[in-house]
Order: structure tokens, then C-alpha cells, then sequence
């Protein structure tokens, strides 16, 4: 007798019988029933669990490409809604891993729970991408004109030499950009960073109050949310921000420009209604 809640030793019975049923059926049932398949009550609850593992993986990979397509319509960068989307990664397999520990078992309230994980990492990420994306455009200049400053004095002594003219090129350009980027992520901490901060706080103490509740549902619930809400997180602030501070964006690199294909869309479909009216004249 298997245990009821033992997927593993459910799952290599029911594949013993599958791969000794198959053979023989082809071999040597009617032509009629060349394609019959076995079935019986007592796997009623391993075709259950079955169902959920595959289902949770296939919902999650799901989200996780709609939540691509919603970074990057949000941002409008496609390598802010990369980063977003490994960033979402690595926190949801954090979450997994620790509900692992905490001995959870894969049921439909648990298989829920997983695939609402990537809706509720994906907000912290968001707003810190945006903010990253639409920092003021003043504070960049001001940054890099002090580069430049920097580069001209350096440029202007009298015993510096082409060689060092070429070496100097080269690094402010490379300082140009990276100041560039940790202003985008300070401008993007300043603007957004309390409110996120203030978001999952509340939603982690919504989480703890949950715990104290007798029933397992609630429990597993509370500990959903503050898992998820530590995790995706600290993720968004120590991995996504460094990340954009060391290889994001510059510039308008990787950007879509939404604008100017709306406004070429809106061009073309006059045109085409100024030539409609013309022909009809």
C-alpha cells in the first residue's frame, strides 16, 4: 500500500503499469482497441497531483511571459524588462525553495499560491524599472558635464600626450555612462523607494497577522505573503538596482519609441483617408 500524499511512489507504479499495459495492448489486443488505455479508481488522486505539478509549471512559465510583455510595454526597454524578469526568477525560486523547507505539500491551494507569486513580485520591480527610465533628463547632464569638466582639465595640461588624449577619451566616455546609470538609480530609489518600501511592509505585517489564525489555509496564506513580499523585495532593491548600476541602460538603448510609431501610424492612416476622399472626388 503506497501513501496516499507520496507522488513519487505513485508516480513509478503508475509508470510500471503504463510501460507493461502499452506494449501489450499494441501487441496484442483487437485493431479496434490498438489505442485503449488503463484506468482505475485508486489512481483517482495521483491524476490529481499529476495535474497540479504540470499545471503549476505551465501557469508559471505562462506568467512569466505575460509579465515580460507587461514590463516591457511599462518601461518601454528591453533590457530593463529582462532584468525585471530574471530579478522575478531568481525571487520566485527563492519563495519555492523556502515554502520547500517549511514542508508544504503541492495541493490547488498551493499551486494558486505559486502561480499569484509572479503577479505580486512583479510590482516592486516595476516601479523601480520606470522610475530607472524616466529619470530626469537635467540631472544626467549636470552629471556628465562635470565628467567633461573633469576629462578637459586633464586634457589641457601641457605635458599630456596623444597617447594619453586616446586613454582619456575612452574613460570618460565610460565614466559618462556610469554616472549616467547610478544617477537613473538613485533618481529611481529617491522618487519610488519609501513607497515600496511602505508597500511590502504593510503587505508582509497583512501577511504575520494571518499566521496567528488557526486554520492551515490562512497560515499557508500568511506565510505566502510575507515570503513573497521579503523576497521580491530585497531582490528589487540589492539585485535589480546593482544590476541596472553596473550594465543598464544608457541613453535611449534598448528603448521602443511608442510615440513616433503611434504617430507614423496615425500619419499613414490620414494619408490613407485623404487618398480615399480624393478618389471618391
Amino acid at each position: 500500500a503506497h501513501n496516499r500524499t507520496d507522488y513519487d511512489s505513485y508516480n513509478k507504479y503508475y509508470l510500471k503499469i503504463k510501460n507493461f499495459f502499452d506494449p501489450y495492448i499494441k501487441q496484442y489486443a483487437p485493431e479496434h482497441l490498438k489505442h485503449a488505455w488503463f484506468s482505475s479508481p485508486g489512481f483517482a488522486f495521483y491524476g490529481i497531483q499529476r495535474e497540479l505539478l504540470v499545471g503549476s509549471y505551465s501557469s508559471l512559465l505562462a506568467s512569466l511571459g505575460i509579465a515580460l510583455l507587461v514590463l516591457f510595454l511599462t518601461s518601454g526597454n528591453l533590457f530593463i524588462a529582462v532584468y525585471a524578469l530574471i530579478t522575478i526568477t531568481f525571487a520566485i525560486a527563492v519563495s519555492v525553495g523556502i515554502f520547500a523547507i517549511l514542508e508544504w505539500e503541492l495541493g490547488i491551494v498551493e499551486a494558486i499560491i505559486v502561480i499569484m507569486s509572479v503577479g505580486l513580485s512583479v510590482d516592486f520591480v516595476v516601479h523601480f524599472g520606470v522610475g530607472y527610465i524616466h529619470t530626469d533628463s537635467k540631472d544626467i547632464d549636470c552629471e556628465r558635464k562635470k565628467i567633461e569638466n573633469h576629462y578637459l582639465l586633464q586634457t589641457s595640461k601641457p605635458d599630456a600626450n596623444e597617447h594619453d588624449y586616446k586613454i582619456s577619451t575612452w574613460r570618460v566616455t565610460y565614466k559618462e555612462q556610469q554616472v549616467e546609470r547610478e544617477t537613473r538609480v538613485t533618481e529611481s530609489v529617491s522618487r519610488v523607494g519609501s513607497a515600496v518600501f511602505m508597500a511590502a511592509f504593510t503587505t508582509f505585517a497583512a501577511g504575520f497577522s494571518m499566521t496567528l489564525s488557526s486554520l492551515c489555509a490562512f497560515r499557508q496564506m500568511g506565510q505566502f505573503l510575507m515570503t513573497i513580499m521579503l523576497t521580491s523585495w530585497s531582490f528589487a532593491m540589492f539585485f535589480f538596482l546593482p544590476l541596472c548600476a553596473i550594465i543598464g541602460p544608457v541613453g535611449t538603448c534598448g528603448s521602443i519609441p511608442f510615440s513616433r510609431i503611434i504617430k507614423c501610424f496615425k500619419r499613414s492612416s490620414h494619408e490613407n483617408s485623404e487618398k480615399k476622399d480624393i478618389d471618391q472626388i
